[in-house]
């Protein structure tokens, strides 16, 4: 009788860290549906906006490379 009591007290506490963990996995999978439908919703966005040119401030011209002398150039 004393057995089946412990046996009893540790599947009580075994499925009650189940429902524990049962509630954890359910609120990520939640946050990662929602995430997922975000990212969803921008890539859709994006993808349907106008493009608008990318000329909002000039570029600065790229620095001009230095001379280096070959030894043909030399002689």
């Amino acid at each position: 009788m004393e057995l089946r009591r412990d046996i009893a007290e540790y599947r009580a506490a075994a499925e009650a860290q189940a429902d524990r963990v049962r509630e954890r996995i359910n609120a990520a999978l939640e946050v990662s549906r929602r995430t997922r439908e975000e990212i969803e919703e921008r890539i859709a966005s994006e993808l349907h906006a106008p493009r608008v040119p990318a000329k909002t401030a000039p570029r600065k011209a790229a620095p001009a490379r230095k001379r280096t002398t070959t030894a043909h150039a030399t002689k």
